[in-house]
């Protein structure tokens, strides 16, 4: 129990620290694909730009409301930080405390559960700007979850076995990325959506809706929406190179690359019309994942 709850510690410390740096790394390779420079001020190479990014935010004013109106308010960022500190600490330690043959099925279980934060951040606010950015959102995460699943209940039904081991070894000889290739770049595709990611962060476009659900927000509770959306991003590049990079082998190493990926979409693509983007879910990646998985089933 002991180094269970060690384990989780270092896990969430972890996750953390590498958000802050997640972040260096994005802007300084935005500014490598603008012609810029980007963060190089603070300390040497601008190496403690996210420190002092999240010093600046978490000691502004505050917002003065009423207790009632201010447990509203708080709702949905902490609701969002606590779903992908959860995700995380159901990943499989050295030690647990609990079966590991469906921990992949409780993490897919809290992804789904996301659309809750930002249905009260958008509620919470009481803006209608924010309530117009949180329907797009919820709608957008809803729908590419069903096909993330059912992606993954292919995967899975391959290998008949729920067990991130039993997915390294059936990748042994060839990943899944090269024998499943139109499924993983279907995949990339639903991760950037279910990320709220550019080129698909509509619920989010600042040159559209004014920020969507996160307008009345700054400050710590900012600084909370930011480290959630990060560390679900961190955590989908984990899962897609568990699930189609070869498993465990130098696992960080692809996380890393995949997460990069995330980044030179960011600078090369324009973010897609938002309708083009619910029927590119609806029209087109549904029918591919329902049509798969009933192939493989009657194979």
């Amino acid at each position: 129990m002991i180094m269970f709850y060690a384990d989780l510690i270092f896990s969430y410390i972890g996750v953390l620290l590498s958000i802050a740096f997640f972040t260096l790394m994005e802007r300084k390779l935005m500014g490598l694909a603008h012609y810029r420079k980007g963060p190089n001020k603070v300390l040497l190479w601008g190496i403690s730009q996210p420190i002092a990014d999240a010093t600046k935010l978490l000691t502004k004013e505050y917002t003065k409301l009423s207790f009632l109106k201010y447990s509203m308010f708080n709702s949905g960022p902490s609701t969002s930080i606590l779903l992908m500190l959860l995700c995380w600490g159901w990943y499989e330690f050295s030690s647990s405390i609990t079966p590991t043959s469906m921990k992949i099925m409780i993490i897919v279980s809290l992804m789904s559960l996301t659309a809750y934060g930002f249905i009260l951040m958008s509620w919470g606010s009481n803006s209608k700007y924010s309530l117009v950015g949180g329907y797009r959102a919820v709608a957008q995460i809803i729908s590419y979850e069903v096909c993330m699943v059912i992606f993954m209940m292919i995967i899975f039904y391959l290998c008949k076995s729920f067990k991130m081991s039993d997915l390294k070894e059936l990748q042994e000889n060839m990943w899944f990325m090269f024998s499943f290739y139109p499924t993983f770049l279907c995949w990339t595709l639903l991760c950037m959506a279910e990320s709220n990611r550019t080129p698909f962060d509509t619920a989010e476009g600042e040159s559209e809706i004014v920020s969507g659900f996160n307008i009345e927000y700054g400050g710590g509770l900012f600084a909370l929406i930011f480290i959630s959306e990060y560390g679900m991003i961190m955590l989908m590049s984990f899962l897609s190179s568990l699930i189609f990079l070869g498993g465990m082998t130098m696992l960080m190493v692809k996380t890393f690359a995949f997460c990069t990926l995330y980044i030179w979409v960011r600078c090369a693509f324009p973010r897609v019309r938002y309708d083009n983007l619910m029927m590119m879910c609806w029209k087109v990646s549904l029918p591919y994942s329902l049509s798969a998985i009933m192939i493989m089933s009657i194979n």
